[in-house]
């Protein structure tokens, strides 16, 4: 972490990270086609008003597992193991409590979570089934996403991306079973992504349990979180947490908008999008991902040159993705969403807006890294102020305006119009931090 190349040590962390975010890219994309062809577009849809609810799940695991992971990165680097192993304990009990929380919520409240996401009739019933399961199996699904946060932030990303390689096999061979050989449905995608996520979950707590593992779990911290604990934890973790529920709220309305625009077949073209988006988008965040541990260990250890190179290097990385992707989305839009469905409907929605959204995803790029710095950092009062503005300024004031004018293509427009107003805003703090950590401020680590 501190003596090897920063740019070998960036690619030695992303790519497995990137390999891992693909890896685990295949969960969404797999449970759509297989849905896509074997139980149709009131399937796809039905996965698609159920996004929000399993985003609410995903922000409140990045509340605590993205805060742990930083400040177990800094206390590794400042040589503080009994520190990191309590915070490594904190997070894990904090996600059992929320783990209980979506179990209990399972039971009174998926109708209603489903019904503010825009569903009604056949595809409220459809969506009930897969959205019940998911919750009710909810510890497989945190435990399973946080430990490949935790694991990469004690310096092992190929072990992280193995345990997601496996998840995701095991996702594939188990739709296909649930889904084609049982004609399970939606429920059967449902059940094979809970068992895949709880593989990578095992895979997870097996590495931290292992003798000689640096941090390790230790039965004696496995108890009530101090308040120092938990309050940096959420210091750090707000602001993608505020990210992510920020997102549930511009995907409601976003559904309830494309059920009114573009009916079911908006609906379905939106969750292939989000399918396809899964893999498009997400690897880039991957390096991002990967740079924060390498940014937080460095700070610890009073290294600010090497934390600026590496958010240097991993700026060129993430924005090289997302042209990569841009190119992809524009040429073979068609051919990627043919891939789940055949329906001309579907097709003449779901095309020229994937086409629409990848405009400006490169902008996406600044974004990314600038979160993933402040965080690592453990800047979170910074980051927090970062995804305000974006989220208040760029995503949802275009949401609400730009389907007045031109209905669902405005919606698609809502994307580009985003990446790019949120990447100049994150350009300002970006050089901001640039600049502090050339300061005498940034060697004093608290």
């Amino acid at each position: 972490m501190e003596s090897e190349p920063v740019v070998r040590l960036i690619l030695r962390f992303a790519l497995p990270a990137v390999a891992g975010m693909v890896a685990g890219a295949i969960y969404n994309i797999v449970d759509r086609i297989f849905v896509g062809r074997y139980v149709g577009p009131a399937g796809l849809a039905a996965v698609s008003v159920s996004f929000p609810s399993m985003l609410v799940m995903s922000a409140f695991t990045m509340l605590i597992c993205t805060g742990g992971a930083s400040r177990v990165s800094i206390l590794l680097g400042a040589k503080k193991r009994r520190e990191a192993e309590q915070v490594l304990a904190s997070t894990l009990v904090m996600l059992a409590a929320v783990s209980a929380a979506f179990i209990l919520l399972s039971f009174s409240s998926v109708e209603g979570m489903l019904k503010l996401s825009g569903a009604d009739g056949e595809i409220l019933a459809v969506a009930y089934d897969y959205l019940k399961i998911l919750l009710r199996c909810a510890p497989l699904g945190l435990f399973g996403f946080a430990s490949n946060f935790l694991v990469k932030a004690s310096g092992s990303p190929k072990y992280a991306m193995f345990s997601q390689i496996v998840g995701a096999c095991s996702n594939v061979a188990l739709d296909a079973l649930f889904i084609v050989s049982f004609g399970m449905g939606v429920a059967g995608a449902a059940y094979g992504t809970v068992i895949s996520q709880g593989i990578s979950a095992a895979m997870g707590l097996a590495y931290f349990l292992r003798r000689g593992a640096s941090p390790r779990i230790r039965a004696r911290f496995l108890t009530l979180p101090r308040a120092e604990v938990v309050r940096r934890i959420f210091a750090v973790g707000s602001a993608p947490f505020f990210m992510e529920f920020s997102f549930v709220l511009f995907m409601t309305i976003m559904n309830n908008l494309v059920v009114r625009y573009g009916g079911n077949d908006g609906l379905s073209a939106m969750g292939i999008f989000f399918g396809i988006d899964s893999l498009l988008f997400l690897p880039a965040i991957a390096i991002g991902e990967a740079s924060q541990p390498i940014i937080g260990y460095n700070y610890g250890a009073a290294r600010p040159a090497r934390v600026v190179k590496a958010i240097k290097c991993a700026l060129i990385m993430t924005v090289g993705l997302y042209l990569l992707s841009l190119f992809l989305a524009e040429a073979f839009a068609g051919e990627m969403m043919r891939l789940f469905t055949e329906d001309e409907g579907i097709l003449s929605v779901g095309v020229p807006g994937m086409r629409i959204g990848y405009m400006a995803i490169p902008f996406m790029g600044i974004t990314v890294v600038t979160n993933s710095a402040l965080q690592g950092l453990g800047k979170g009062g910074h980051s927090l102020a970062l995804s305000f503005c974006r989220h208040v300024l760029c995503m949802f004031l275009p949401l609400l305006i730009l389907p007045r004018f031109f209905g669902m293509t405005g919606i698609w427009a809502s994307y580009p119009v985003g990446d790019f107003g949120g990447g100049l805003i994150s350009a300002c703090f970006l050089v901001w931090v640039l600049r502090w950590l050339r300061s005498p401020e940034a060697l004093s680590v608290k």
